[in-house]
């Protein structure tokens, strides 16, 4: 018996490449929205405050706050050379230690820490993934020493001190314009002239120091190769200013009693993968002839031409069977040899035969690639070297890197066969891996790559290649078109409880058959014509749904635009709102094209997209839902009614009884005025009347109902009418409503209601009228106790929180007055724009007198340290 031969050889490792990190990510943190409040009489005075304030004044007052800051609390953002932002959240004491938390906006985070001009850096698998991947795999999680390749300027991070900045920002000829500061304070922007730096001083309740903007990166030097160093690859930050104290101090104290001992003994990051440089692995089999016992031995020769040591594993496959994986360890300019068995074909014959077999082998370096050898052969089986899978990006490599490509490269639905070698599609995914530093793509790719939620089609690509490519090559609205969808496809496909093939792209919409969703998205860039291009981007998404069947599928129209796209691109919601009902592009109006011939909304949703919800919404958008959407869409007769709704008529709509109940829902884009409305009992809405604790919602509908049926009706003045008031309803549309006011007895309490009730009969707001009803108030329950609450009570919140509480800094939620304690509750806000809890779970809440003091038990906010 005997078997012949057929050698395949394992491809050879190519070079290394320079690394340079194109950071991934999106801001974040907060940005600065410049308003103006005031007007200046000159480049040297700010009007619109108690008095006439010179800027020199003024400037001095900041540089005389800021050189008092000896412990420096910083936090905001830090921008890249192309465009991204990172979070930071940096202290750094007097002693001359820096602790600084950083954040991508991509899922990566990263603790910088600074002690005796050394600098040790703990980061995440998907900071290294959004900077360096072939670090992914290798550092993830572990200290080690910090570099300048590391995503951060960690030059700055020993020369940062309040005295230091001050050095910087003293200037000559001041000069300052009001403003509104990222967290709504009003300020005056203050800037020696010619100097890249800016200070913000609040201009009411006190000047005090709020912030900071200028090249921070450029303030250090010390552990800089030399002068400049990578400050000029982070031209700008913008960045609160405080004191530290505790918690954060605490906290600061704990990472730094830690990080002592790791600048210590922290080793040194692997090499950077360079192009020539590392080990450079080929793999040969030993032609042997031909077989003649059962068992083939296999020789297989590993020589590494690199300069440095490679460790891993060789992997040998027969057609016959047999082979299997060795380890190897082979030093700079040497080779091993390892032999396997292989099973011979031939050796069932009954008499004498020849069978050919064919041999396999590849090496994978499993510092770089990772463990997985099955991920690995489907590569080197496609031609990609596992260890190098983007030739000229050698540090775009490692475990995620190869499942991206693996994944990605493999037609549907099933991870199986090979295909050949010169794939066209292998091609492009490896092209969208290599432009991976632009926008988060290859993050977006790893949630992505084969996720079991996204439906593939047999023998097809997954859909995100498409997308992906549109994202790295498309210009203006394709682009921004496909990292909106890349990002939605994300966001659904992690949804918990998400079901198997439930999500699929057909003809450029996302379908999600789980939720019965159809998604088209709308994107625009150009601001030339502005107006003609919103109606048209919207009216193309919306002739897209008509090529798919989208029969029991709700549709949602997304409309994303740019972050420099004027009137759009930089507003708050209500903002966003008053501009789509006015919108006008020589006749043709949005409102126009999102109603129906029935006057119903041709979708069931709106979202909307834009700098500011990618910065501060969670979910990076805003939406608007069905009620929403009928309200923007209503049209108002041209003539007044003359017939009252009853209450048979009454329709409520969920903004609108949320509007009555618990008040608008907070914007964190706007940090303004927020939650108008809000009457339910306990609620505590500053100046709000509020139902008895007794009624349910049913019943504060019944009591509207009566009201309605009693017909009358006033004017703004409160004299009788029994004509309409021409109104406007809460998404801005023109609308006719009437003013009922009555009395209402339910469960056996009697209520003054004052209602507002549009000509279709849509309820909008009502509330207990102050003028017909006994009102307890905080005077008369807390102050004089001659009135006790029952859930009966008709109570009045008082007209304002107080006006310098002790939780000035912190980013809350607006305060609520709390009727049974006599205590303001400010609920936290979390870094995400969600609520914040603490450790257990529990909502943080911070707690006030009336005075403002903060109240026994409370949490203590602190500024620039999240709760």
């Amino acid at each position: 018996m005997g078997s012949d031969l057929s050698v395949g050889q394992g491809v050879p490792v190519d070079g290394r490449a320079k690394s340079r990190r194109a950071p991934l990510g999106v801001v974040v943190l907060a940005v600065l929205a410049v308003v103006l409040v005031a007007v200046s009489t000159g480049p040297n005075v700010v009007v619109g405050r108690a008095g006439e304030v010179p800027a020199a004044d003024l400037g001095a007052t900041a540089l005389a706050q800021l050189a008092r800051l000896d412990d420096l609390r910083l936090r905001g953002t830090l921008d890249t050379d192309g465009g991204v932002g990172l979070g930071i959240d940096l202290v750094a004491l007097a002693s001359g230690e820096t602790t600084a938390t950083v954040t991508d906006g991509a899922g990566g985070v990263a603790t910088f820490v600074a002690v005796d001009d050394k600098v040790v850096v703990n980061a995440n698998n998907a900071w290294w993934l959004n900077t360096v991947p072939v670090y992914a795999h290798q550092i993830g999680g572990k200290w080690v020493k910090a570099t300048e390749e590391m995503g951060f300027p960690i030059g700055m991070l020993t020369a940062l001190s309040g005295k230091r900045l001050r050095e910087l920002v003293t200037g000559d000829d001041w000069t300052a314009e009001p403003t509104v500061y990222v967290d709504g304070t009003p300020a005056v922007a203050l800037s020696p002239r010619g100097s890249p730096w800016t200070v913000y001083l609040s201009s009411e309740g006190g000047t005090r120091l709020l912030g900071i903007g200028g090249p921070l990166a450029a303030t250090g030097e010390k552990l800089l190769g030399q002068p400049g160093g990578q400050a000029s690859n982070f031209p700008y930050a913008l960045v609160s200013t405080s004191g530290v104290d505790d918690p954060c101090r605490q906290r600061t104290d704990r990472a730094l009693t830690d990080a002592k001992q790791q600048a210590v003994t922290a080793p040194a990051p692997p090499p950077m993968p360079e192009v020539g440089h590392g080990p450079d692995i080929s793999v040969t089999l030993v032609p042997t002839g031909t077989c003649m016992t059962p068992s083939c031995p296999t020789p297989v020769d590993i020589r590494n031409a690199g300069d440095e040591v490679a460790t891993g594993m060789v992997s040998v496959f027969s057609t016959s069977g047999g082979g299997g994986a060795l380890p190897i360890t082979v030093g700079p300019m040497q080779s091993v040899q390892q032999v396997f068995q292989v099973i011979n074909p031939a050796s069932t014959c009954t008499q004498t035969c020849t069978r050919p077999y064919t041999v396999t082998a590849f090496a994978q370096l499993t510092g770089i690639a990772g463990p997985d050898l099955d991920t690995g052969k489907r590569l080197h089986d496609r031609g990609v070297d596992p260890n190098r899978p983007v030739p000229t990006r050698p540090e775009v490599a490692g475990p995620d890197v190869n499942s991206v490509i693996d994944k990605l490269a493999t037609p549907g639905p099933a991870v199986a066969g090979f295909a050949k070698q010169d794939d066209p599609l292998l091609d492009d995914v490896i092209a969208l891996v290599q432009n991976s530093g632009d926008a988060r793509l290859l993050s977006l790719l790893t949630v992505l790559a084969r996720h079991p939620a996204i439906a593939v089609a047999p023998d097809a690509p997954s859909p995100a290649i498409a997308l992906a490519k549109a994202a790295v090559k498309g210009k203006g609205a394709e682009r921004l078109a496909a990292r909106q969808a890349l990002s939605l496809l994300a966001g659904l496909a992690q949804e918990g409880g998400r079901a198997p093939n439930t999500l699929r792209v057909d003809k450029g919409l996302l379908v999600d058959t789980q939720a019965k969703r159809v998604y088209s998205i709308a994107s625009v860039t150009n601001p030339e014509d502005r107006d003609r291009r919103v109606y048209d981007a919207a009216d193309k998404a919306l002739t897209a749904f008509a090529g798919i069947d989208t029969t029991g599928l709700a549709k949602v129209l997304v409309l994303d635009f740019g972050d420099s796209f004027p009137a759009y691109g930089q507003v708050q919601r209500n903002v966003l709102v008053d501009q789509l009902s006015l919108h006008d592009a020589g006749g043709k109006r949005l409102v126009d094209l999102l109603r129906g011939a029935s006057g119903e909304p041709v979708v069931a949703e709106l979202v909307v997209a834009n700098k500011l919800t990618r910065e501060h919404v969670p979910e990076g958008r805003y939406v608007f839902s069905t009620d929403d959407l009928r309200a923007l869409v209503h049209q108002r007769p041209a003539t007044a009614p003359t017939r009252k709704p009853t209450g048979r008529d009454l329709v409520y709509t969920t903004p609108n009884l949320e509007h009555m109940l618990q008040g608008d829902p907070y914007d964190p884009a706007n940090p303004g005025k927020q939650n108008r409305g809000g009457h339910g009992a306990g609620m505590g809405a500053p100046g709000k009347t509020e139902f008895p604790k007794a009624w349910t919602v049913d019943d504060i509908k019944a009591a509207i109902q009566q009201v309605v049926d009693q017909g009358k009706t006033f004017d703004k003045n409160g004299d009788p009418t029994d004509s309409p008031r021409s109104d406007r309803n809460h998404m801005n549309a023109q609308v006719w409503s009437w003013r009922f006011v009555g009395k209402a007895t339910v469960k056996g309490i009697t209520v003054g209601l004052d209602l507002y009730v549009y000509q279709d009969g849509v309820f909008r707001n009502g509330y207990p009228d102050i003028r017909g009803n006994k009102i307890l108030d905080r005077d008369k329950v807390h102050v004089d106790k001659s009135e006790t609450l029952d859930d009966q009570a008709i109570f009045k919140n008082p007209d304002a929180p107080p006006a310098a509480p002790q939780v000035t800094g912190a980013r809350t939620f607006p305060p609520r007055y709390n009727r049974d304690s006599d205590t303001w509750e400010y609920p936290a806000v979390g870094q995400d724009g969600r609520p914040a809890v603490d450790q257990s779970g529990k909502p943080v809440v911070y707690t006030t007198d009336n005075a403002g003091a903060l109240a026994p038990g409370s949490p203590v906010p602190v500024l620039g340290c999240w709760p």
